[in-house]
């Protein structure tokens, strides 16, 4: 697979500066597969499927700390990635290179800038490839798996209740993830493992699957001054702030630009000082979690999921903030 794919990203690319100027090389190290000499420049190869704001967080803090064990520039190969994200690699001094001849490489001697190149319609279709433990019910059972590992050894029917799915997604699921590994099954009980890998593909699927369902409207503060003390505003009972807001409340350290609220319930906002805009800047969702908290913020673990799902590069600082501080039981 990986193989395929940067052989005919190599191949978009020669069509742009010729085959002689182009050499591809295995290389024996653990952090990366390959070794791409583009005019005689030695580039290591970071290879993904796909880019997208769901994953960019996850493969960004990689990179920079890739970047940090090697004198070589590194160039990330995927088979898609979505234009704005590019630009994003760019601005934060990753190079990147996808199968339909995209790039953005910028070092010492070279720089090559392609864009507007359409992805064939064969590779599109192979992200149409569905996992039951990242569709729906299975997103919802991890979350609580990862939020409190705890609950891999309550009886089905309790996960049921807390998990707000039914009792065959229970059971289909539990199942799926012993079968991948992620779950160890023991004399002694039952066991999250690979929960780093696992929160990882769960962030992905979040934003891509379930988040989306959730959403409600977008909404907008009724006046300025609303807005400068948004942290006074009373939600109502069972709402949250989430993403860049959340992330505010928790450390003081981000400023929110893009406010959510999860738990939305449109006209109890309206008299919390909010009022509906197509265009607003706040994302209202509803919310799918059954446990409450006295505390007016998302779960930890899901204000890094907004934060890291947003592909904004100080909304990633932000969230890994939060993960070393919160999320170190998943490492």
């Amino acid at each position: 697979m990986e193989k395929e794919l940067i052989n005919n990203a190599i191949s978009k690319l020669s069509e742009i500066i010729g085959n002689a100027d182009i050499r591809l090389k295995e290389y024996s190290n653990c952090d990366f597969d390959y070794l791409l000499c583009i005019k005689d420049i030695e580039f290591l190869c970071e290879i993904k499927k796909t880019i997208t704001t769901s994953n960019f967080g996850n493969i960004q803090s990689r990179l920079k700390k890739l970047r940090e064990k090697t004198n070589k520039p590194i160039l990330l190969v995927a088979q898609s990635i979505y234009p704005g994200l590019m630009n994003e690699l760019t601005q934060n001094g990753i190079n990147s290179l996808d199968t339909a001849g995209n790039c953005q490489i910028k070092v010492e001697g070279l720089i090559l800038h392609v864009e507007g190149k359409k992805m064939a319609e064969k590779c599109l279709m192979s992200f149409s490839n569905k996992n039951r433990l990242f569709q729906e019910a299975g997103l919802k059972i991890i979350f609580r798996l990862l939020e409190n590992p705890n609950w891999i050894n309550l009886p089905y029917r309790q996960m049921q209740d807390s998990a707000n799915v039914s009792l065959g997604s229970i059971n289909i699921i539990m199942k799926e993830l012993i079968e991948a590994r992620y779950i160890l099954k023991t004399e002694r009980g039952k066991f999250l493992k690979n929960k780093k890998g696992l929160l990882e593909r769960w962030i992905v699927g979040y934003n891509d699957v379930l988040k989306p369902k959730l959403f409600i409207k977008r909404m907008t503060f009724k006046d300025k001054n609303i807005k400068r003390d948004w942290k006074k505003i009373q939600l109502p009972p069972d709402c949250y702030w989430g993403g860049e807001a959340a992330a505010n409340l928790y450390n003081d350290y981000l400023f929110p630009e893009l406010y959510t609220i999860y738990g939305g319930n449109s006209g109890a906002l309206v008299k919390a000082g909010l009022r509906p805009d197509e265009n607003g800047e706040i994302l209202v969702y509803n919310k799918f979690w059954t446990f409450t908290n006295e505390e007016k913020r998302i779960p930890a673990l899901l204000i890094y999921a907004d934060l890291m799902g947003s592909g904004n590069s100080r909304n990633i600082e932000a969230a890994q903030r939060i993960y070393n501080n919160e999320l170190q039981y998943l490492q």
